[in-house]
């Protein structure tokens, strides 16, 4: 496989906004619909409902682009000394961090200033040790630990298996069996792992067997196609999306736009999932050869190199939306509808504005501190050399 090129890529930041935006819209219906923020019961409009509920699949587009960017990571740094010891400290260092500022900010503070009561102690050693998704109990809390950090526990458990990933998928064919493998795997599991729960919340189990990453780890491979597709050897599929026609090109798109359409439409069933992991991988190539400046612009890429960062922090922004809408008492003046996009608009540009400064104080030191100790222990491990070879 080539070694991928120094490309700037526009589309990859851009894709990182719409599905931090996903998110955020996915939970503002769920504070409407369910947390009954207007102070009642309330119902969107059921078109608007579904498909707002629906930008939850926004974490897979999160997926499905980081395993791009990993595999566009590893084969650019594998001439290194110690790729694999260098990628674990670059990973740690770029979620860690704000991770555990999270934690503090949503958990230890309220415990300790609130009277708040603190989650279970494995579910917290759990949680900050990113290994909550390998036990449906400590699933169970873990968003009473960091909301939303049962998507970063997947994550990080897909590091533990890259570099077996990395060396085993290196071209095309064999991404696209074991692609092919895991879906019909997948799929066929699906039913009997429901049927057979070995707890007795069933509800826990259902959510535990969609989120743990057996059932995640095929989208990622949507990304890592994605990867081969772009940057390494996939035939005529290589030749069309780096320099194929743009209407055709713009065909797939639209085609790829209409499964995200339809989909949340027809289809209420979570292995779907893979479908909107199909429609995403679709996007990325297109987006590659075709860059839409109605979609790959500077704000939509500014909100998806602050996303991270946005991740952690929208739920907080989310009751701050709340309140200020409470002052304005807009749950009496607005409908349903106008009260979820208030509640969007509001979250979003304060999701904006502390995760630039969370960015840029928390995230950006962090990793430069990851990159000094990598580079630390390469001139340790320099030094070491050189004092060998002296030696004979």
């Amino acid at each position: 496989m080539q070694a991928a090129p120094k490309v700037q890529l526009d589309f990859v930041d851009a894709l990182r906004g719409i599905a931090i935006v996903g998110v955020l819209v996915s939970h503002a219906q769920r504070n409407v619909e369910i947390y009954q923020a207007m102070g009642r019961e309330a119902l969107l409009s059921p078109w608007l409902s579904r498909y707002a509920a629906q930008g939850a699949r926004g974490v897979q587009l999160f997926f499905v682009v980081s395993a791009l960017t990993l595999f566009l990571s590893a084969a650019k740094r594998s001439s290194e000394t110690a790729p694999w010891l260098n990628f674990y400290l670059r990973r740690f260092f770029r979620i860690a961090p704000m991770f555990y500022l999270a934690f503090a900010v949503y958990c230890l503070a309220p415990a300790l200033f609130k009277g708040h009561e603190f989650p279970p102690p494995g579910t917290v050693l759990a949680t900050l040790s990113f290994t909550n998704g390998w036990n449906p109990a400590w699933l169970l809390g873990a968003n009473d630990v960091v909301p939303g950090g049962w998507s970063i526990g997947v994550e990080m458990s897909f590091y533990i298996v890259f570099p077996f990933v990395f060396l085993a998928l290196r071209d095309f064919p064999r991404a696209l069996v074991a692609l092919a493998l895991l879906l019909a795997v997948d799929i066929a599991a699906w039913g009997p792992l429901l049927r057979h729960s070995p707890i007795p919340d069933v509800v826990l189990w259902q959510r535990f067997v969609f989120v743990w990453l057996p059932n995640q780890l095929p989208v990622f491979l949507f990304g890592i196609c994605v990867y081969i597709v772009l940057f390494g050897q996939a035939g005529r599929l290589t030749s069309f999306f780096r320099d194929g026609d743009r209407f055709r090109n713009g065909c797939w798109f639209a085609l790829a736009v209409a499964v995200l359409l339809v989909v949340p439409q027809w289809i209420d069933d979570l292995r779907a999932v893979f479908l909107y992991g199909a429609a995403f991988a679709l996007m990325a190539l297109c987006l590659y050869r075709q860059p839409y400046r109605w979609l790959v612009n500077a704000p939509l890429r500014y909100i998806g190199k602050i996303s991270f960062s946005g991740y952690l922090t929208h739920f907080a922004m989310l009751q701050v939306a709340r309140k200020v809408l409470a002052k304005l008492h807009a749950d009496t003046h607005l409908t349903p509808d106008l009260y979820f996009l208030a509640t969007v608009a509001v979250a979003l540009a304060g999701t904006v504005v502390v995760s630039s400064l969370t960015y840029r104080f928390v995230e950006v030191p962090g990793q430069g501190l990851g990159k000094r100790l990598i580079r630390t222990l390469e001139a340790r491990r320099a030094s070491a050399a050189a004092v060998h070879t002296g030696s004979l």
